[in-house]
């Protein structure tokens, strides 16, 4: 009996030993959290110690190193100690502001939602200052002097406020007087919050002060680098209040390196007498058994497949050759988290992490557009609101179909059940409100999984309602594009929980006391590697200097070359890869740490080039069927309520899988506000139309064109407050409208007198498909009128367009749509009049395409022109010949959209895809 219990123990030791070594970081050299709580263990260290280390992801490893150490010390991180041991309670970014608002009040009047993009920037410099234990009223004072004398020297007092974009442009006394109120200003804001028991970051940091009860505690401060003054200060007072320990995580190399900036914080710790113990003498860092290896990548997305295929890898004997738990891969920024986690999404490695994540780069996201959309229609009265909604789903069937994880994110969709499930959500008071119900109720369908893609956007919705709950309690009212723009620039923190068995993805600025065999250095192009950074502030860089606070791009390159040169430090297998060309703002060259490595250590780095490996793998054609569901989507266009625009129709003989992604499924894309052309055509006719509208139903004559003249610069200027989108160049664009519309009313006023019987004309028509039933037609026409007896359908082209026709049959021809949009455009609008007014009308009617580019050509004539089957071109003066043919050709063309056997496929003509806003989902970008 006794020898088989010393059997089973002798197992168990040998199964706990493989764990331990498995989960070793480091084989060669003990990992630095190791070798501390080995050395504090040894050392008798009391169990009431608390071992204190730089941030999060640091207290989870070391957490760990002393429960495998069985040494039951607590940890924690240094701002976690300062929060519970200051006066102040710390406030939500978004309480802060508010209260800041409140304050600023007197100087700016200005609602909240355009004080928040400057408001913030402001409360970042105030953290700043209080961080650093500096006298903000003293340094606002010399902000306020230095403004002064600038005005007197005439260099502009705005020029702080141009650098900050978001920021108001006050007139000159106005600007003055802001930064005259500043010291004032922050002093009041920050003794009202001092009076409250709340803060800010840095507030609460500088109202630290040890609690009497830390005397009772061995302190053990563990691999520190950089320390804000107002951290350095507090570890001060808790040295002369307990008994502490310091513990360094550096290296002889480059800390004696005087021009190495790895070790300049660390240089400066070690002049300090209460700092002075703890830094080893030991090196590792010119190990000759390390391996170094530099590869140049075509392309970012090449370096995480070299990566992840590295990780694939076998030994001989089928063990992996870079255990999870000894292997790294470092980043600096966010920017190649995103094909990162997209290729290990498929593998079984377990990870660990705690990253910033962009929040815009989710599924989620997309979710909460669709669903703002959603919400405006539903305020605007759309009948079909409940059938649109349950199309959100459809953003989760490319990734859950067929899955237990699809059958829970798709509630029952038929019927009464519509209703009865979107009720509760479109029924709140307000956007946030509505957002927050339907969103809890996806969170409270989510399966639980370790599926990488479900955690990432699980935490996404998470982040989202946390958002949420933050804008309700501060701001309830905040607009649309306001909640948008917030979210869209914001990142979530995302955490994966794996810190003995997992590979560790880590931001090179956080990978504190954490030492790998096998390190995995991604993105080590200069400009990505440091990150390059921009932190906005009202504080200039000579004032900054003087008053001692550092700027941004100085810590980050600090931090990150302590980071990457502390991993180097126990490492034996180091990768880095870098992209040869220009891509994710890199220059092309090899980032100045490595460079600096390869002429300031003794390591021989191996250099390589990676090509891209592209798999000849066929990509399946997108077809679909007219089941039941889609029919019941694409019904709709029998009900008046919707119609079928001509817009619609040509995207349906150009692709009619396109026309199924964005007239039945309405996966609309944004507008392209930032397109001048497209801003050019729309104030052009917002332009027209305000000129002649007072003038509906009268004949115009030369002498009211040119009244119109003179009223054109004011009609330019009202047309382009009342644009919806930001305008890019304006003065520019205003003396290209004054040119254009001058032009079109020259042309006007040459064929005055007509008679003006409408501009911006919407009209609706049915055609009968069959028996049962009948689709709705209809459009906006520019402009009609009537001149010697001829009806004229006028239709403004700003862009390029062709005016030449063949037979009508051509217009329904797909391979020859592209050349014919705007002349289908107009018969379509000459067929829906005649439709509707033909009974009654004596008149031609006569299809007017004006190119509005042309019209400063010689010898321009507007219209549509056809061939005599020769090479002379007449002028379509009468549409009677023509209706006929086209609404044959037309209802033939509505028979064929709603026979439910022919599928929605993809075009043929791959030209066409090169302007698809839905390329990607074809894979033909």
């Amino acid at each position: 009996m006794s020898a088989c219990i010393c059997y089973w123990y002798l197992i168990s030791i040998i199964i706990f030993v493989k764990i331990y070594k498995d989960a070793m970081k480091t084989i060669t050299h003990q990992p630095f959290l190791e070798e501390v709580v080995g050395y504090l263990n040894r050392s008798h260290r009391p169990n009431t110690a608390l071992v204190i280390v730089p941030n999060q992801l640091s207290m989870e490893y070391c957490g760990f190193v002393c429960h495998k150490a069985k040494w039951q010390a607590g940890c924690t991180t240094l701002h976690q100690l300062m929060r519970s041991h200051s006066k102040l309670t710390l406030l939500s970014t978004w309480a802060l502001l508010r209260r800041l608002y409140a304050s600023v009040g007197p100087i700016s009047q200005e609602p909240f939602e355009q004080f928040a993009r400057w408001g913030r920037i402001l409360l970042e410099d105030f953290n700043a200052i209080d961080s650093y234990l500096i006298d903000g009223v003293a340094l606002f004072e010399s902000l306020y002097k230095q403004r002064t004398r600038e005005a007197r020297c005439h260099q502009g007092p705005l020029d702080a406020f141009k650098k900050v974009r978001s920021l108001p442009l006050w007139k000159e006394k106005e600007s003055m007087g802001f930064w005259e109120q500043l010291p004032l200003l922050y002093a009041s804001f920050r003794e009202g919050l001092i009076r409250e028991g709340k803060g800010y970051e840095g507030l609460c940091y500088s109202m630290a002060q040890p609690l009497p009860e830390i005397r009772n505690q061995a302190l053990v401060f563990v691999g520190f680098n950089r320390l804000m003054p107002v951290e350095a200060e507090f570890i001060k007072q808790c040295q002369a209040m307990a008994s502490t320990a310091f513990f360094w995580d550096t290296d002889p190399h480059y800390l004696d390196n005087l021009v190495n900036i790895a070790g300049h914080y660390l240089r400066q710790h070690r002049e300090k007498k209460w700092f002075q113990s703890g830094f080893s003498p030991a090196t590792y860092f010119n190990d000759p058994g390390k391996k170094v290896f530099l590869t140049e990548v075509p392309t970012s997305v090449a370096q995480v497949q070299a990566v992840v295929a590295a990780l694939a890898e076998k030994t001989d004997e089928g063990k992996p050759r870079f255990l999870p738990s000894q292997t790294a891969i470092v980043v600096s920024g966010s920017d190649l988290l995103i094909p990162l986690f997209d290729q290990l999404a498929d593998r079984s490695i377990p990870l660990h992490c705690r990253v910033s994540y962009p929040f815009h780069a989710t599924v989620i996201y997309c979710i909460v557009e669709r669903l703002v959309q959603l919400w405006e229609s539903f305020v605007a009265g759309q009948e079909a609101i409940y059938t649109h909604m349950a199309a959100v789903w459809v953003l989760w069937d490319p990734f859950a179909a067929e899955t237990a994880q699809g059958a829970a994110m798709r509630p029952p969709l038929d019927g009464r059940m519509l209703r009865s499930l979107f009720d509760p959500w479109l029924h709140q008071e307000g956007l946030l409100a509505y957002l927050q119900a339907g969103l809890t109720y996806m969170y409270g369908h989510f399966i639980e999984t370790d599926r990488l893609f479900w955690v990432v956007n699980k935490t996404a919705l998470r982040h989202l309602l946390s958002y949420i709950e933050g804008l309700i309690a501060e701001m309830a009212d905040c607009s649309i594009a306001f909640f948008l723009h917030g979210l869209k620039s914001s990142n979530m923190p995302f955490h994966i929980d794996h810190p003995a068995t997992g590979l560790y993805i880590i931001d090179v600025a956080e990978s504190y006391n954490l030492d790998f065999e096998n390190v995995f250095f991604l993105g080590m192009n200069e400009g990505c590697f440091p990150k390059r950074t921009h932190q906005d502030s009202f504080l200039p860089y000579d004032l900054c200097y003087s008053f001692g606070l550092p700027l941004a791009d100085k810590v980050a390159e600090q931090q990150t070359a302590y980071g990457f040169y502390r991993l180097l430090q126990r490492a034996q297998n180091i990768y880095g890869y870098y992209v040869q060309k220009n891509h994710l703002d890199a220059a092309g060259e090899i980032s100045r740490l490595w460079t600096q490595l390869t002429f300031d250590s003794q390591l021989n780095i191996i250099t390589a080039h990676h090509s891209l490996q592209l798999l000849d793998r066929p990509i399946a054609p997108i077809v679909i069927q007219k089941s039941d569901a889609v029919m019941q989507l694409l019904n709709r266009f029998l009900a008046a309520s919707s119609r079928l625009t001509p817009a619609a129709l040509i995207a349906y003989l150009s692709c009619p899988l396109q026309f199924y992604f964005r007239y039945v499924l309405q996966l609309k894309q944004k507008a392209k506000g930032d397109s001048e052309m497209v801003q050019l055509g729309t104030l052009f006719h917002d332009v027209m139309a305000r000129l002649y509208q007072p003038f509906v139903d009268m004949q115009v004559d030369t002498s009211r064109v040119m009244q119109l003249k003179g009223q054109v610069h004011s009609k330019i200027e009202e047309a382009m407050a009342a644009s919806h989108t930001p305008i890019g160049a304006p003065l520019l664009l205003r003396a290209l409208l004054e040119k254009l519309v001058t032009a079109m009313l020259d042309l006007d006023g040459a064929e005055a007198p007509f008679t003006l019987l409408g501009v911006e004309v919407a009209m609706q028509q049915s055609m009968a498909l069959d028996g049962e039933r009948k689709v709705w037609l209809g459009g906006v026409v520019d402009r009609i009128d009537r001149r010697h007896h001829v009806i004229r359908m006028i239709d403004y082209k700003t862009g390029l367009s062709n005016g030449k026709v063949g037979p009508i049959a051509s217009l329904f021809d797909p391979t020859k749509i592209q050349k014919n949009k705007a002349i289908f455009q107009l018969f379509f609008y000459a067929w829906l009049f005649h439709s509707l007014h033909g009974a009654d009308l004596h008149q031609s009617i006569m299809p007017y395409l004006i190119h509005i580019r042309e019209l400063f050509l010689k010898d321009y004539t507007p219209g549509i022109f056809q061939s005599d089957h020769g090479t002379h071109y007449h002028r379509i003066e009468d549409m009677q010949a023509y209706l006929q043919p086209f609404e044959t050709g037309l209802k033939a063309l509505l028979l064929e959209l709603f026979n439910p056997v022919l599928p929605f496929v993809q075009t043929a003509d791959l030209t066409i895809c090169a302007y698809c806003p839905y390329v990607r989902i074809c894979q033909r970008d």
